[in-house]
């Protein structure tokens, strides 16, 4: 929220002007209001800006800034991603670009972020919605694979919950000739290597790049059917399902199982 401040502040001939061929030009300040970054948003410190076309970092107009030196990244766009995943990241790392994905054999699972600290729950009306990251693969050897899932919420009461019905989930699997990468939107995926190889690798749907875009694309309708598209590179697999309950929201982004380390996954969005 922009909340205006105008102040008067009288900063001399020297501030805005040369004295001679532009005249003075006293500073009316808009105070801009510090916002927190969020996972998939940036925030910003707080800043005054001029309609002289200058900014200040304090309200009497004495420290000017650069434009958008105030902002503050989204946790999602850089390497600090790695501290949003709290959930099951103890075997994972820090990577140059997001997070290196270990699995954690105890969980079973690879590192995962709850969307929301407090609630677990980022909040969605239904309307179509993308999330989206990118994922290097380039350390998968034949035959290692990794899922990755997005789950969402219903509400009880006061409390978010797993809605334990849909999760959109895929898998990529490296091969002899590349990558092949399946929609496990399927009953049956009970997160077992053996098994889940065999799902992935029934697919006919390949690509070749080691480095690759991923989004999860979502709506649903007031009937409480949720269609769907996954994107890998230049893969994209759709489908739909209808939920008992009312959606409410997203609450994990997870690498639900993979069988080798060092998938690194980095500059998560969402629109």
């Amino acid at each position: 929220m922009r909340l205006r401040s105008v102040l008067p502040l009288a900063l001399g001939i020297a501030a805005c002007g040369d004295g001679e061929n532009t005249p003075a030009h006293t500073h009316e300040l808009d105070k801009v209001d510090a916002v927190s970054a969020t996972f998939f948003e940036n925030g910003n410190r707080e800043y005054y800006t001029c309609d002289c076309g200058k900014f200040f970092s304090d309200s009497e107009g004495k420290n000017e800034i650069q434009k958008d030196s105030w902002v503050i990244a989204a946790v999602g766009t850089t390497a600090d991603a790695f501290d949003a995943f709290t959930v099951y990241n103890s075997k994972s790392t820090k990577g140059t670009k997001g997070i290196v994905c270990n699995l954690d054999t105890d969980a079973n699972a690879g590192p995962a972020t709850y969307f929301g600290e407090a609630d677990k729950n980022l909040e969605w009306d239904g309307r179509k919605t993308t999330i989206g990251f990118m994922l290097d693969l380039s350390e998968l050897k034949e035959n290692d694979f990794t899922i990755w899932d997005l789950s969402f919420n219903k509400k009880e009461g006061d409390e978010f919950k797993n809605t334990a019905e849909y999760e959109l989930r895929f898998g990529i699997a490296k091969t002899a000739k590349g990558f092949v990468v399946c929609d496990l939107f399927v009953p049956g995926v009970t997160f077992n290597a053996e098994t889940d190889l065999a799902e992935i690798l029934k697919s006919d749907k390949t690509f070749d790049e080691s480095t690759v875009s991923v989004s999860f694309e979502a709506a649903i309708d007031e009937g409480n059917v949720m269609t769907y598209a996954i994107t890998v590179g230049d893969v994209k697999m759709e489908g739909e399902g209808t939920f008992t309950c009312d959606v409410v929201g997203f609450r994990t982004l997870w690498n639900a199982f993979m069988n080798r380390n060092g998938v690194e996954a980095y500059n998560f969005t969402r629109s």
